[in-house]
C-alpha cells in the first residue's frame, strides 16, 4: 500500500513538472516595440505613414526580451474623414497595414488596419498640439503570428505631440517621430493592443 501511495507521488509530481515546463516553452508575447520612428502626414492624398529602422524589441509573458537589431516597423493608413471643427483636429483613418520586420527582411508580424480614429482633446492655442487615438487591426501573418491567439486587435493610446507648430485640421503636411508598442491583451485572447508615446511633429508647409 505503501509502494502504491509513492508510485502516486512521484507520477504527479513527474506530471507537474511537465506542465511547468510545458508553460515556459510556450510563453506568448507581452510587447513589442520601437522607437524613435520617422512619421509623415501628406494632405494631398491623406497618407498617415510611420516607418523607419529601428531595434524591434520583443517581451515575452516571462518578461525575457528578445531584441531584432536594425529591424523595421511600417504603418500607412488613408484618412477617411476629416472632422475638425473649432481649430480641434478630428480625423478618421482606415485601410492600409503595419508589420515588424527583422534585419533579413523576414515579416515578424503584420497586419492589416481595421480603422484608426485621431482626436485633439484639448485646444493647444497654437503652441502645443496632441493628438491620441484608438483603432482596430487584423493580423495577417509573421513569424511571430502564433504567438497571439488569434489575429485580432485594437490600436489604443496613439499620441502625436506636436510643438510649436498647431494642427487644427488635416489640412496641412506635418512630420514627427513616433514610439510603437503592440501588446496582446490576454483576456479576451483575440484583442491586441497598439500604442504611439511621445511623437513629436513638426508642420511642414505644402511646397507650391
Amino acid at each position: 500500500m505503501e509502494m502504491k501511495r509513492r508510485v502516486r507521488v512521484t507520477v504527479l509530481f513527474g506530471v507537474m513538472v511537465l506542465l511547468a515546463a510545458g508553460s515556459v516553452s510556450h510563453a506568448t508575447i507581452q510587447s513589442m516595440s520601437a522607437t524613435g520612428l520617422t512619421t509623415s502626414f501628406t494632405a494631398d492624398d491623406g497618407v498617415l505613414s510611420i516607418w523607419d529602422t529601428a531595434d524591434i524589441v520583443v517581451e515575452n509573458t516571462l518578461g525575457q526580451q528578445t531584441t531584432y537589431t536594425q529591424g523595421e516597423f511600417d504603418l500607412n493608413t488613408l484618412l477617411q474623414t476629416d472632422a475638425s471643427s473649432g481649430g480641434i483636429a478630428i480625423g478618421s483613418f482606415a485601410g492600409g497595414y503595419l508589420s515588424f520586420t527583422d534585419s533579413s527582411d523576414n515579416a515578424l508580424l503584420t497586419g492589416d488596419i481595421v480603422s484608426i480614429d485621431i482626436v485633439e482633446p484639448f485646444d493647444g492655442w497654437g503652441m502645443l498640439t496632441v493628438l491620441t487615438g484608438q483603432g482596430q487591426f487584423k493580423v495577417t501573418g509573421g513569424i511571430l503570428e502564433s504567438d497571439f491567439a488569434l489575429p485580432h486587435g485594437d490600436i489604443v493610446q496613439i499620441t502625436f505631440n506636436v510643438s510649436p507648430a498647431s494642427i487644427g485640421d488635416f489640412s496641412a503636411d506635418f512630420t514627427g517621430s513616433s514610439n510603437i508598442t503592440v501588446m496582446p491583451v490576454p483576456e479576451p485572447a483575440t484583442i491586441c493592443m497598439l500604442s504611439l508615446g511621445g511623437l513629436g511633429l513638426l508642420r511642414r508647409r505644402k511646397s507650391v
